[in-house]
């Protein structure tokens, strides 16, 4: 993939990820405490769509790889979800509508067409041949995009709701900042479409339910590995759903959260370079391992923090953040690393549908929980555990202790699979 390639697909996941960290991050706090929505019925809503997303990403997957072996464009089946997806933003951002049905349609909306789009978006890192780490530098690339728009949709609603001296979750504030994600949006579709050179270097012959068993039952690799990225997600979607909340209510730093989300993915975009050059060096798994032992340890500093010490909190998200970078990196590649024991047949766009759908349940079932189970509890006033608050079980507590769970599975999976620290 020559340069020109590499940075009109990279561009796309600019947008794609600004779009999507307002839609989990703020959307669901705007739409609650700007729109009147009940916490908990958001997060239900959340949940349940996210498990209707499960059976349409399997029929995407299914269609994508079909496509393929018909020979027919994975560029077009983008362009198409893009432009789907554009108009669900509309409705989301613009629109804003209070009517609860309105909101499960554009929200619905907005996980199918971004499904039509990532799934075959993805499986072009997946379908890299491995050579000289190429495979490696895309997808870092492609990451460093991601990190800075999100960057990107921290910043445009900070800096506007500064300008015009409106609340961060305004809706003049979120309206405007729907616009210009919109115009990237836009924008980065037509940068897709005149400079991206579509090549195919993997394509499977033939699709059946008896071949994608018998893969998961040749290659133990990919179960254990999509628990691994099952949990980790999981964990790391806890504290990115209750983020505002606790930074804002518990920390009492309402006024500071858009620049406290803007330092910790700050330090997560310039520790992406780093992990790429240990990368050349270190297998994937052992970076994982790594990167996760630097998230345990910075995040367990979250206990002593407070409204009086919330000082405390820059050291978290420095630590947390450099960890936390080599997350978005090794998915991808460890998973073309897997697929390559089955060259003939790799099956790629099912795998790809797959880990979308684990990626999507995690990121449901971690709405679900922490935002419909905290906003319930702060409802009906119940303390889960005597002079422990909510938010911090929640927040703190559950996803410390499926990252340690993570962590467990990442030593079981090199010891079992005898992946050595040297790549």
């Amino acid at each position: 993939m020559n340069i020109k390639s590499i940075l009109a697909y990279s561009f796309q996941s600019f947008y794609l990820a600004g779009s999507f960290l307002l839609l989990f991050i703020f959307l669901p706090t705007f739409y609650n405490l700007s729109l009147g929505f009940a916490l908990s019925s958001i997060g239900l809503v959340i949940l349940l769509s996210r498990f209707f997303d499960i059976f349409s990403d399997i029929f995407i997957g299914y269609i994508t790889e079909k496509r393929l072996i018909e020979e027919r464009s994975k560029k077009n089946q983008i362009l198409l979800g893009l432009f789907i997806f554009i108009f669900s933003l509309i409705g989301l951002y613009i629109v804003q509508s209070t009517n609860i049905y309105l909101f499960i349609f554009y929200y619905n909306l907005a996980l199918i067409s971004y499904s039509i789009a990532i799934i075959p978006y993805d499986s072009i890192v997946i379908d890299q041949k491995k050579i000289s780490k190429k495979r490696f530098q895309l997808a870092t690339v492609k990451e460093i995009f991601t990190i800075a728009g999100v960057l990107a949709a921290l910043a445009i609603p900070t800096i506007i709701s500064q300008y015009l001296s409106l609340d961060l979750l305004n809706p003049e504030v979120i309206k405007i900042s729907g616009y210009i994600m919109i115009f990237l949006a836009i924008i980065g579709t037509f940068i897709f479409y005149f400079f991206y050179e579509e090549s195919i270097n993997f394509k499977s012959h033939s699709i059946s339910l008896a071949q994608i068993i018998s893969f998961l039952k040749s290659n133990k690799k990919i179960s254990d590995f999509a628990l691994i990225t099952f949990f980790n997600l999981l964990a790391n979607n806890f504290t990115a759903n209750l983020f505002i909340i606790f930074v804002s209510n518990y920390l009492g730093l309402k006024d500071h959260a858009g620049y406290l989300l803007i330092l910790y993915f700050t330090i997560t975009l310039i520790s992406t370079p780093l992990w790429y050059f240990f990368g050349k060096t270190f297998s994937n798994m052992y970076l994982l391992q790594l990167g996760t032992i630097i998230t345990i340890f910075g995040f367990f500093f979250v206990v002593f923090t407070s409204a009086n010490n919330w000082e405390l909190y820059i050291l978290v998200i420095f630590i947390t953040g450099i960890g936390i970078g080599v997350d978005l990196i090794i998915p991808q590649i460890e998973l073309a690393d897997i697929l390559d024991d089955s060259k003939d047949n790799r099956l790629s766009q099912i795998f790809t549908s797959f880990f979308s759908i684990i990626r999507k349940a995690a990121i449901g079932i971690a709405a679900g929980i922490a935002l419909t189970g905290y906003g319930y509890l702060e409802n009906v006033g119940f303390s889960l555990i005597l002079e422990i608050p909510n938010i911090m079980i929640f927040y703190f507590m559950m996803p410390m202790s499926i990252k340690i769970i993570v962590l467990i599975l990442v030593m079981r999976y090199r010891s079992k699979f005898h992946v050595s620290i040297r790549g």
